[in-house]
This record gives structure tokens, sequence and C-alpha cells, in this order.
């Protein structure tokens, strides 16, 4: 969610008495489609992430995560190790029934 401004008065004394903010959650994977909500402020968690990451994030439809690069990283590098440890049984099979 993004949040905008907090609830006019008029708006806010419609509400159930406590601080309210307005919030926006976009649709993957058109972000300019969405929803739009006061929440209670007590029930936001705010995420340290840059609107970019966030926007990332969003598209991604949560694949891309912030921070993930590290992940990613180690991910690769045991694929990779797999790849190599497959081809290392396929030669030592191959040299095994020669």
């Amino acid at each position: 969610m993004f949040l905008s401004n907090p609830a006019t008065a008029d708006i806010a004394a419609r509400l159930p008495d406590t601080e309210h903010v307005a919030a926006f959650m976009p649709c993957t994977p058109n972000p300019t489609t969405g929803f739009f909500f006061y929440v209670p402020r007590r029930a936001i968690i705010d995420l340290d992430i840059s609107v970019e990451a966030a926007m990332t994030l969003l598209m991604s439809a949560g694949m891309a995560q912030p921070g993930g690069g590290d992940q990613q990283r180690k991910l690769a590098a045991l694929a990779q190790t797999a790849r190599a440890a497959q081809v290392a049984q396929t030669n030592r099979a191959t040299a095994a029934a020669k």
C-alpha cells in the first residue's frame, strides 16, 4: 500500500474513532488500477524501502524482493554447483562404461 494524506476532518468524523490514513493498494501488473482505503494508522507497518523497490516488488508480483540480490546470487551459485556435479557424475559414468 502506498500511503497518502490523513483523512480530512469531514471524512474522519464518519470513520471509527481512531486515526486513519488514506492508502492506495495498486494491482499487478497495472499499478495505475487498484483500491483506495482509509486504514487505521495502528494497522500500518512501514517498510523501509524506496518507492522504486516497492514498485519492483509490485510489478514482479513479489518475485523480485528488496535486498533479494544476495539470495539470487546464492541460488545461482547453488545451481551452478549442481550443474557441475551433474556433469562430473555423467563423465564418471561414461568413463566407467568404457
